[in-house]
């Protein structure tokens, strides 16, 4: 399946190359931040395409990220354009690594709220046996030992599953934040 996809992409030697097309320098970034070049947001459908182009792309192929400016308006120096699209990406590792760690620490709080619940559930069906012997007695322990499994299912789910889409996510803004990232002016290579 990635076979057909790369075609998309233009290889130098062996790298691949992802080529951002914009007619200026500031399609790239979000018109409504205020803040300096240097540290203004990207635009969000960019942020998009670039983390879906890189995810597109071979983990382990050496990647370089082109963008090309058609029109040249405002000059901004290369060195400039490239280190605010790596601070944004830092930027996102940062985040996602405090999400992560916000993550982990709330799942292990309702881990232990969820082993006090089956240790109660387990505590109550373990009382049942002062319950006369018949059906009752054995539904009612049943369903108390299932509610208690049950109240483990969400802090188990946190902990095992729910943070790697985080982790993948920080893996490939860490990868856009250290590829080579060059600014071409003028039309697009073929």
């Amino acid at each position: 399946m990635r076979r057909s996809i790369l075609p998309r992409y233009r290889h130098e030697g062996e790298k691949t190359c992802i080529d951002i097309k914009l007619k200026n320098p500031d399609q790239l970034f979000d018109g409504r931040d205020p803040a300096p070049f240097h540290e203004r947001d990207l635009d969000d459908d960019a942020v998009e395409y670039i983390l879906g182009a890189v995810q597109e792309i071979s983990p382990k192929a050496p990647i370089k990220m082109v963008f090309w400016i058609a029109e040249p308006g405002r000059q901004i120096p290369a060195d400039t354009f490239v280190e605010a699209v790596r601070a944004h990406f830092r930027y996102e590792v940062e985040k996602l690594s405090r999400r992560i760690r916000e993550h982990v620490r709330q799942g292990e709080i309702i881990l232990m709220v969820g082993l006090a619940v089956l240790a109660v559930f387990l505590t109550l069906a373990e009382l049942t046996k002062w319950i006369p012997q018949g059906t009752l007695r054995q539904i009612l322990r049943e369903g108390l030992v299932i509610i208690g499994w049950v109240a483990m299912w969400r802090p188990l789910e946190v902990l095992l599953y729910d943070w790697w889409p985080l982790v993948r996510l920080r893996r490939l803004c860490e990868k856009v934040a250290e590829m080579e990232i060059t600014v071409q002016h003028g039309e697009a290579a073929v």
